[in-house]
């Protein structure tokens, strides 16, 4: 008796388990919707690829041709090999963005999220007063202070310099509220716990909270290289020698150099692409993280 009530168990919960074939149907042609969406923005990125290794007659034929007739891979060491004189060398301006990028980047997550940690835990006079100040300043357009910011450079000496970069990039509103909306989402009981342990602030912060954080710590990381590496109005004011140059700036120069060869153009621009798009396809997934609970939480 018992068996058969086995067996009929068994068998319900086969039956209840099995998905009706409409569930499937629509399950292929969700993701069928969403494969053709990704290739359709995908696509100018391929073209523009596929174009470094063809002739200017090639890319500007119409009906256009996706792949080359003959492939040109010479045009990637033509580029490569460019120089303009005075330093300035397509390796240098790659050199000078990565540089850039990546400590402008490293030092917005140090300072912002020190920043974070005394809005979110910490206690002292005038705190929402500063935070509020802080977020308004959000509100200014770029272009208002493009002036006052380039005067305030050229007294302190720091025209043509990475400097001019660096020191107004360490730190941003933005980061700091984000970070701060994470930070609060932290349970205090671990805080607590570390504070009963004689933990100092400092050592609550590097322990505790950072390695907790590290979805909008590696978010906070991308967006800055990104618009680092992006970055294109103050290279141009602040930077005038060629062998110091940033990619976005010199290839504005570059293109006027090669105006009548768009393989070499397509060229760097896959150059200046190409970092970007990697850094993101591996960080993915943190930066999604780190969207989702800095927007929910705090």
């Amino acid at each position: 008796m018992t068996s058969i009530i086995r067996n009929t168990d068994l068998k319900l919960t086969n039956f209840k388990s099995k998905k009706p074939v409409f569930h499937y149907i629509g399950l292929f042609v969700r993701y069928l919707i969403l494969v053709v969406i990704g290739l359709i923005l995908f696509t100018p990125f391929i073209l523009a690829f596929l174009g470094t290794f063809k002739t200017d007659a090639e890319i500007i034929a119409f009906p256009p041709k996706f792949l080359p007739v003959h492939w040109l891979w010479e045009n990637w060491s033509t580029v490569w090999k460019t120089d303009i004189g005075r330093g300035g060398t397509f390796p240098r301006w790659l050199f000078n963005t990565a540089f850039l990028s990546i400590t402008v980047a490293v030092l917005e997550v140090i300072f912002c999220s020190m920043s974070a940690y005394a809005f979110a835990r910490l206690k002292f006079p005038g705190k929402n007063f500063v935070f509020n100040f802080m977020l308004a300043t959000m509100m200014i357009p770029g272009a208002v202070i493009l002036i006052p910011s380039y005067v305030l450079m050229t007294k302190l000496h720091l025209i043509n310099s990475f400097f001019s970069l660096i020191i107004p990039g360490a730190v941003s509103a933005g980061g700091i509220f984000m970070l701060t909306q994470f930070f609060k989402s932290v349970p205090r009981e671990l805080e607590e716990a570390a504070h009963i342990d004689g933990a100092t602030s400092f050592q609550i912060y590097k322990d505790i909270i950072l390695p907790l954080s590290r979805p909008a710590l590696l978010t906070i990381l991308i967006l800055q290289f990104q618009g680092m590496w992006n970055s294109f109005l103050p290279p141009l004011l602040y930077l005038n020698s060629a062998d110091k140059m940033v990619l976005n700036v010199a290839l504005s120069i570059f293109q006027q150099q090669y105006k009548a060869q768009w393989n070499l153009t397509l060229v760097g621009a896959i150059f200046n692409a190409i970092p970007v798009m990697i850094l993101f396809f591996i960080f993915s997934k943190y930066y999604i993280e780190g969207v989702a609970y800095s927007g929910v939480k705090g």
